[in-house]
Order: structure tokens, then sequence, then C-alpha cells
């Protein structure tokens, strides 16, 4: 009976994996030739820094501080520090456009491979160059304002929605099973959206960024 169940049950889920996953010529898009359109970032020109509350859900466990994620013009990169709701820095990690992430600082109870992985490549797709050549554009069948950028690095494609109205409304890291992450955005204002959301698919993890505004950072 195990024997029967396991025979089953795995290849079930895999298929359930594979449907879910869908391509964009199944998800009604075209491949289009020319690459000449510009494409508007997650943080767009003359973003300086966003300060945002974070709610962090992790199975029954619920956490919440800040971040601040700031340009660093010198180096043409973004930091990214996570604090408690006391200012205690938890996380902060150093983001180029060409995907690569440097960690500068995890506190001890987060310092696992895993997890440093996990928010490193997380984080890392607010700030990735959707623009740049090589990257393969979509455009949705009848619906001329929706297109997707692939971005292809380092053997893995991520996928940008909606960019050409706005910043990306939904950006999709690929990985097999756990590694895919699914991030929502809205709102944008200043160069920056107001709400991101972090989805991860087969796992109880969630991070949510909502904006606080204030004069002195706008």
């Amino acid at each position: 009976m195990k024997r029967y169940l396991t025979s089953v049950l795995i290849p079930g889920s895999l298929l359930l994996i594979l449907v879910s996953c869908g391509t964009l010529r199944q998800q009604g898009y075209s491949r289009l030739d020319e690459g000449t359109k510009y494409f508007i970032p997650v943080y767009d020109t003359g973003f300086d820094k966003s300060l945002y509350n974070v709610r962090i859900i992790f199975g029954e466990k619920v956490f919440s501080g800040l971040a601040v994620i700031k340009y660093m013009p010198v180096n043409r990169s973004y930091r990214l520090a996570l604090l408690s709701e006391a200012g205690l820095r938890l996380f902060e990690a150093e983001f180029t456009s060409a995907g690569d992430a440097k960690v500068n600082f995890i506190t001890d109870f987060l310092d696992k491979k895993a997890v440093v992985k996990k928010l490193s490549s997380d984080f890392a797709l607010l700030f990735s160059d959707i623009s740049k050549n090589g990257n393969k554009i979509f455009l949705k069948k009848d619906d001329t304002e929706s297109y997707v950028v692939r971005v292809k690095k380092k053997g893995k494609k991520d996928y940008f929605y909606s960019p050409a109205m706005q910043g990306p409304e939904k950006i999709e890291e690929r990985g097999f099973p756990f590694g895919r992450t699914t991030v929502l955005l809205s709102d944008y204002l200043n160069n920056a959206p107001q709400e991101i959301v972090f989805k991860h698919k087969m796992l109880k993890f969630e991070i949510g960024f909502t904006k606080i505004n204030y004069k002195e950072w706008n």
C-alpha cells in the first residue's frame, strides 16, 4: 500500500508543479523580435531612499520590523537593511543591477545558509536591470500594454510582468521546487512601489513591505 501511494503521489505532485508553472505561451504571450523598448525598473531613475514597515510570516510565527532601501550612487548599487522594531540591525546587503548580492551583516538567529540564500535571491529581484540587451520581451495577445521581460542570469530565468506602463506589477523567480518566489508590487509613487509582497510557492513564508511616507524622504 505504501509503495502504491508513493508511486501515485510523487508523479501527481510533479505534474501539479509543472502545470502551475506554465509557460508564457500558455499564458497567452508571444515573443517580440525587437528589443528597443524602454522598461521602468522597480526603483526608477531619481530614486534615493525609502523606508518600509515589514511584516514576515513564517509558519505560525509573525514578525514585524522596518526596512530601509537606499541607492548608492558611487557603486551604482542598492543597499537594503532589515531592522527590528527596536531599531536593531537584522540583515544588511548590497545589490547590483547585474543580480549580484553581497551580505554585509546578518544576525545570529538568521545566520543559516538556506535563509541567507533565500533572502539574498528574493531581494535581488527588486534591483535587476530589465532594460539591458539580451533580455527577452513577450507581449500579451490582444493587449499592447501587457509585457513580460525575461531576465536570464546564472542559469535561471526571472519574469517581470507589465513593466512598460510603470514599474513591474509582478516578478516571478523560477526555481524547483522551493526556490520559486512571486513578488507583487503596487501603488508606485516617487520612483518606488508603496507595497511589496514576497510569496513563496509550497512554503508558508511571506514578506510584506508597506512604505512609510514622510516629507524628509520624499
